[in-house]
């Protein structure tokens, strides 16, 4: 094991070093595994220092002497001693040949003592100058400590005294500091207390034993949790997770890292040393989850209150155990609490489980989360069933559903489970897991119990409603969702308040091909199931769902219906006032992303705030995920790409994320959509790829239209890019039908590339007739986004059909419309297509002004990043006989070629193949072609013949 360096410990070693002058006395205190043994190990790099160093062993019946003996074994026995030190030769006995001729028996055992004594001080007076170090004088024998009484008055000056010891194993008759008391006038003497490291300390030792894995603020807090930053227990455990770390390990530090064997045996030692009394203490303590009052840790030991006393004030003095507030203890570090927990023999364990299980149960307010667990572990099964249902009602009350889902989970793992017991469970698991990030393991338990006979239709249809919702939402399966939400509300027929919501449920317009009536017809028939019923929180949930639907289809009511009132933040909420936050929150989380959708920016921050204020991250992280993921959305949209791939991708790697596939197609979008913009088309294309991986499978997600929107459109820039505009038009056209038979025509904003492919396709009138049907579906309707692409698209065609004038007047209005939201990389797509319709003016009379409008677009990209779009734009410019200079510090990685990309690209300029490239620099063909691809995207350049000269290989 390599020695970690001194971290946290440099004030205490300059310290140590000023003190440890001669004729100094030093007492050096902390705990067990605080670095005392390593500070003072410190005093032997300066080569003109002795340093004796000798440790008292932790003996019951110590040998006399022996930390002194220890320290004077190895030490040269200096010549012209006087006759006295050979009283040292029964202690020394390895020394007897450098020794003065043995003395005789002295006449008592005192006079002995005292020969004994002069001797010692003499010959550590020769040995001068020298620190003496005496470890651990805790566990001093008594001859070592009347020795240091009598040698303190007489101290020699060329002798310095440093004591290190533990101050709560300190016996009371063991007074060291009055040590520094009894010296001579004039003797420096120092008190220094060595206490648990920093978290910044932490990670200073953490980024050392861990290098080259990175360490975060928050690694180094959990290390500190676990460890109450004590340097052995660190180290230790450093160590291991060094020696066991992989590229893919994450987290790299864990909530509670794997304990290696020397730390266990350590901690378990300390806690041997203790009285049979307080070792009872501390395993009952072990297997409470938090602190515990000490007449609770009494009675689950099951000592009288006179013993438990005493038992505790040794415990306590040991830092064994550790006061929270006044009469509440708990072990001293989470660490230590583990391995005493599994230290525990598993008959022990479990009666004590039982007996806290009994003596918490009886408590005025029962803490029934704790309960849970103790009777599971104790075996008592009904019990662990009551208590789980009961903590979980109390979660979801207090709005804490991350709490209740990892309650009724443990809960539904008992295997001889009634079936009604289990079916009540199931029901509360899947409305608690609505706000969770995965729901797999819910769905499955879910469908698990619907297969229970003797069910009721009400009872079914429950159950069947929380699945098709977790369906919906969490697990992205529109349509399978959509069966289960039907079949939900014909079986909730006598129970309004539940069958309102699966209805307005069914009335939110998703993937499923439903025209936008027959939603409005479910929210119809949901308003009215809500009327009948005599829940006043149902009337709220089916208006957070009919502003969902008037949002997604673009009518401007959306934003008058008011959201639940979530209350103020400045109160302690009751059931009541949680649950309509819930629905708040909900509601804020659909009106930003339909707001997104539209193309009011504003107005979706504006819901993503609401959201973030009513709905706590730990409790309700699927509500957090996804404002997250919407809030990169509008950075895309916005223009503000300034780190914006590394959060995304961040994100996309979460293992919580995992599963979410809503939130991992939207953070996949915004990576296609940066890779393609910013020059790499070849990783976008992979990103796409991802996407429709999987789509066809039972269990495959079927994301929301606009989300495939978003991903076609970016596949039709592509395919038109590589010039096949059949392509582009292919990729949208499913979802082209899918919109017109839906009627929401405000989805198909992001399919424009695809639209406008039509023209090259030569079928102008395809491409009229879906832009008739394009503004008829926007009557109405309140959506930026849209109406600016169709204003677009009708460029397009007056452009295809020779009417550049009103072409150029649309491309202004739209230009306008994205400043407006505002939507920079569009609005440099449209300066862009602008200046085409300028430069196909007839005789040339729009050639300045397609030119302005080029550069003016090259310089929208610039800013941007957008590498890809700037490329093109600068060979319009060159067919224009505009040469432009590549901005090599913008754009992906910078724009710049790497090293060996300018290495490879300067070969290829002189007309090497592939092939002869990757035998002269020993690469692989595929990898030449790689790099040669990625200079050509970053430099602008569509073929290597372009390649003409050495580029700039400056590294980013």
């Amino acid at each position: 094991m390599r020695l970690p360096p001194l971290v946290g410990r440099q004030l205490h070693q300059r310290r140590l070093r000023a003190a440890a002058a001669p004729g100094a006395v030093v007492l050096l205190a902390g705990p067990a595994g605080s670095g005392k043994t390593r500070l003072v190990h410190t005093l032997t790099e300066d080569p003109d220092t002795t340093v004796l160093t000798g440790r008292c062993p932790p003996r019951t019946d110590p040998f006399p002497f022996a930390a002194l003996v220890e320290a004077l074994r190895q030490a040269p026995v200096p010549d012209g001693l006087s006759p006295l030190c050979g009283a040292l030769a029964p202690l020394l006995p390895e020394h007897t040949p450098h020794l003065p001729r043995a003395l005789p028996p002295a006449p008592t055992p005192a006079a002995e003592h005292h020969r004994t004594y002069r001797a010692l001080a003499e010959l550590l007076d020769a040995l001068g100058p020298a620190v003496l170090v005496l470890e651990d004088a805790q566990w001093i024998d008594t001859a070592t400590h009347d020795l240091l009484r009598y040698l303190a008055p007489r101290l020699p000056p060329h002798l310095s005294l440093v004591l290190t010891y533990r101050p709560e194993e300190l016996p009371r008759s063991v007074r060291l500091a009055a040590l520094a008391a009894r010296t001579p006038p004039g003797t420096r003497h120092d008190e220094i207390t060595l206490g648990p490291l920093t978290t910044a300390d932490v990670r200073t030792l953490a980024e050392h034993v861990l290098h080259p894995h990175p360490v975060t603020p928050a690694d180094a807090h959990r290390l500190r949790d676990w460890t109450g930053g004590l340097p052995l227990a660190l180290t230790q455990t450093l160590h291991h997770l060094a020696a066991t770390a992989t590229p893919d390990t994450d987290p790299l530090i864990p909530a509670r890292p794997p304990v290696p064997a020397p730390l266990r045996d350590w901690l378990l030692d300390r806690v041997r040393t203790l009285g049979r009394d307080a070792r009872r203490l501390v395993h009952a303590a072990s297997v409470l989850e938090g602190p515990a009052h000490e007449t609770h840790l009494a009675r689950i030991a099951g000592l009288p209150p006179e013993r438990a006393g005493k038992a505790l004030a040794q415990a306590t003095r040991r830092a064994v155990l550790t006061a929270t507030a006044p009469a509440t203890l708990t072990p001293a570090t989470p660490l230590l609490h583990q391995v005493c927990h599994d230290h525990l023999r598993q008959d022990r364990r479990r009666r004590l489980h039982r007996a806290a299980l009994d003596v918490l149960g009886r408590t005025a307010d029962p803490p029934h989360a704790l309960l849970a667990r103790h009777a599971r572990e104790s075996g008592e099964n009904d019990r662990w069933t009551e208590h789980a249902a009961r903590a979980a009602e109390q979660a979801l009350a207090a709005g804490e559903d991350a709490t209740a889902v990892a309650l009724l989970r443990d809960a539904l793992t008992r295997p001889d489970l009634p079936a009604p017991r289990r079916r009540d469970l199931a029901l509360t698991l899947g409305r608690a897991a609505l706000t969770g990030l995965s729901a797999d393991h819910t769905i499955t338990v879910l469908r698990d119990v619907l297969t229970t006979p003797g069910m009721s239709a009400a009872e079914r249809g429950e159950l069947r409603m929380e699945l098709g919702l977790l369906l919906l939402n969490q697990a992205a399966r529109g349509h399978t969702a959509r069966g289960e939400l039907v079949r939900a509300a014909t079986e909730l027929s006598t129970r309004p308040d539940l069958a309102a919501r699966a209805m307005c449920a069914l009335a939110v317009p998703r993937s499923t091909p439903d025209p936008v009536d027959t939603h409005r017809r479910w929210m119809d028939q949901a308003v009215t199931a809500a009327r009948r019923s005599r829940n006043p929180a149902t009337p709220e949930v089916v208006a957070v769902n009919q502003a969902t639907l008037l949002a997604q289809i673009g009518d401007p009511a959306a934003w008058d219906i008011a959201l639940p009132d979530p209350g103020t933040t400045r109160t302690h909420p009751g059931p009541e006032v949680l649950a309509r936050r819930r629905e708040f929150a909900r509601g804020s989380l659909n009106l930003a992303d339909a707001a997104l959708m539209l193309g009011h920016y504003d107005r979706a921050d504006g819901h993503l705030d609401d959201a973030a204020q009513y709905s706590p991250p730990d409790q309700t992280p699927y509500v957090h995920a996804s404002a997250r993921t919407l809030r990169l959305m509008l950075d895309w949209a916005r223009g503000r790409w300034t780190g914006l791939a590394e959060r995304a991708e961040r994100d996309l790697r979460s293992p919580s994320l995992a599963r979410l596939h809503a939130v991992t197609a939207e953070l996949t979008l915004v990576r296609a959509a940066l890779a393609l913009a910013q020059g790499d088309p070849a990783t976008a294309q992979a990103r796409l790829g991802d996407l429709r991986a999987g789509t066809g499978a039972e269990d495959a997600p079927d994301y929301t239209v606009p989300v495939r929107a978003f991903a076609a459109g970016l596949s039709a820039r592509l395919a038109t890019a590589q010039g096949d505009p059949a392509a582009a038009w292919h990729h949208v056209q499913d979802l082209v039908s899918l919109i017109a038979s839906k009627g929401v025509w405000v989805w198909a904003a992001d399919l424009l590339p695809g639209l406008c492919a039509l023209m090259a396709c030569g079928r102008r009138a395809v491409a009229r007739d879906l832009c008739t049907r394009f503004a008829a579906g926007l009557r109405g309707t309140d959506a930026p986004a849209a109406r600016t692409a169709l204003l677009r698209l009708e460029a397009a065609l007056a452009h295809d059909e020779g009417g550049h004038e009103r072409a150029l007047a649309l491309y202004r209005q739209a230009e306008q419309g994205y400043a407006r939201m505002p939507r920079p990389y569009d609005a440099a797509q449209v300066r862009e297509d602008s200046a085409r319709t300028h430069l196909a003016l007839p005789g040339g009379r729009g050639t300045a002004a397609g030119v302005g409008a080029l550069r003016a677009a090259l310089e929208q990209y610039s800013a941007l990043g957008a590498s890809w779009d700037a490329a093109r734009v600068r060979r319009a410019l060159r067919s224009q006989g505009v040469h432009t200079v590549p901005d090599t510090g913008r754009g992906r990685h910078g724009a710049r070629l790497s090293p060996r990309e300018g290495e490879i690209s300067a070969l290829a300029a002189q007309g090497r193949t592939n092939r002869e490239i990757a035998a002269l620099l020993h690469l692989s063909p595929r990898t030449v072609e790689t790099h040669v691809a990625n200079a050509l995207g970053k430099l602008g350049l569509r073929s290597r013949r372009e390649l003409s000269a050495p580029t700039d290989t400056a590294p980013t």
